[in-house]
């Protein structure tokens, strides 16, 4: 049987990506189609597979200029051509790729991810086109009779009863676990991940833990920020792999994880390094995380907040957190999302 994977785009490393990863290793043979690709952008496997995109990719090589591109998003991906030889299609959606013009006769397998991987309401003038798309992306939805999701947040969001959930999952094994003996137990700093943070509030967060004498270290695209705060107890790492953010994590008091995405990837990263969390008291988080972790509710009693962390970050069973960590594990995503991909459309 002749199989394909769709997912968005193939622009930059994401939590998606891996996904695709693990489902291509289901399925050796397959080709990807995705709405934009950047040739060399993302290493690996991905760049060795038959790769059929939209006429987007000529113009989108960044997320951002994705973005933007929001408005024709429908007419780009109804334009993919599907080759005839194609007999089962599995759909990894961000909200859009699921759109595709799919023959009756193939098999169709939808996962969706992500519904706002796009905030319509941020991109400017395109934002105008927002109930076209949207009523577009709903009525796709119809040509699935497999539907999963990630979480039990997105299944009531989209209002989908009767759809699968599979839960994400991380590379856990770039999380390694510093046993007692070969740990100094000495937490030095507050590790900000500035994925998905918003520039005013990282200099709120960083110039308050700098007030308070803590050392703050930051990883993810941070570019931008550089120049905003210099102080010799502020560190920048830059953007790296997992394996890079778990060495920063072994010795933080708590990482501060205030990223809106579809799956706390982060923060299950560091629950697994038997390190506390602090995230946004969302649906999200609080669906993957109910121990080892702060919600920041309220900015304004971030004083109060940070009380709290600096009385509790020493009391957590680091083991205990590592295993909540590991309960969203590749071998249980990669069973499930097998049994769900097998499944009968018939």
């Amino acid at each position: 049987m002749k199989i394909a994977i769709a997912i968005d785009g193939l622009l930059r490393r994401d939590d998606s990506i891996f996904i695709l990863e693990l489902i291509l290793n289901l399925y050796p043979n397959s080709e990807i189609y995705t709405i934009a690709h950047k040739r060399g952008a993302i290493l690996g496997q991905i760049e060795t597979r038959p790769i059929v995109s939209s006429y987007l990719s000529h113009r989108a090589k960044n997320l951002e200029v994705f973005k933007k591109n929001y408005w024709i998003l429908p007419s780009a991906v109804k334009a993919i051509p599907i080759h005839s030889s194609i007999e089962k299609m599995i759909v990894i959606s961000q909200g859009y790729i699921h759109g595709l013009n799919l023959p009756d006769h193939i098999e169709k397998y939808l996962y969706i991810l992500d519904w706002n991987f796009i905030n319509s309401s941020t991109v400017g003038w395109q934002k105008i086109f927002k109930s076209y798309v949207d009523d577009w992306r709903e009525k796709s939805l119809r040509k699935f009779s497999k539907i999963a999701v990630s979480s039990e947040f997105l299944k009531n969001e989209i209002g989908l009863p009767n759809a699968d959930v599979i839960p994400p999952t991380f590379r856990t094994e770039e999380y390694p676990f510093v046993r007692d003996e070969d740990h100094n137990f000495l937490f030095t700093h507050h590790l900000v991940l500035t994925y998905g943070l918003e520039k005013n509030l990282f200099l709120k967060l960083v110039k308050f833990l700098l007030s308070k004498g803590e050392t703050v270290r930051v990883l993810g695209p941070d570019d931008e920020l550089k120049n905003l705060i210099n102080d010799p107890k502020l560190e920048f790492g830059g953007d790296h792999c997992e394996a890079t953010v778990a060495l920063y994590t072994h010795q933080a008091k708590v990482v501060w994880d205030l990223n809106n995405s579809f799956f706390p990837a982060r923060s299950l990263g560091a629950l697994c390094c038997g390190r506390p969390v602090v995230n946004l008291s969302n649906p999200i988080s609080r669906e993957f995380i109910s121990e080892g972790v702060f919600y920041l509710q309220d900015w304004d009693s971030l004083s109060d907040f940070y009380q709290t962390i600096n009385n509790e970050y020493m009391s957590f069973d680091r083991k205990k957190l590592r295993r909540l960590g590991l309960k969203w594990n590749e071998r249980l995503f990669k069973s499930r999302i097998s049994s769900f991909t097998n499944r009968s459309t018939h």
